[in-house]
């Protein structure tokens, strides 16, 4: 029986954090954590739609928790944010190293 696009292999779930919109927000809590909701939409909204950032942060929380939701202290009290995962911030250190390494293999 022929493979479906939407069966599940060993790597489905890090393919799914590696996606464009997921990783960026995920390489922009790896700068700087914790961030508020309005702070990633502020830097993101150039590359990505509203609807395809509000469907990225529900995903990598509530889906797969590589982000946590976190409350953050602001001016006007506090609001909601999101930290990264500390497992996932050191996955996501050796993907980038993993990444450089092929890269060098593909340059030679």
């Amino acid at each position: 029986m022929p493979k479906k696009e939407n069966d599940k292999d060993e790597i489905w779930a890090l393919r799914k954090v590696l996606s464009r919109p997921n990783y960026a927000v995920i390489a922009i809590l790896l700068q700087k954590s914790p961030r508020t909701t309005r702070e990633l939409y502020s830097i993101l909204e150039k590359k990505f739609t509203r609807k395809t950032l509000i469907i990225t942060l529900r995903e990598l929380s509530l889906d797969l928790n590589v982000i946590q939701p976190t409350h953050i202290r602001t001016d006007k009290g506090y609001g909601l944010g999101y930290r990264l995962n500390p497992k996932v911030k050191e996955i996501t250190k050796s993907v980038q190293k993993f990444s450089r390494v092929i890269e060098g293999i593909r340059e030679v």
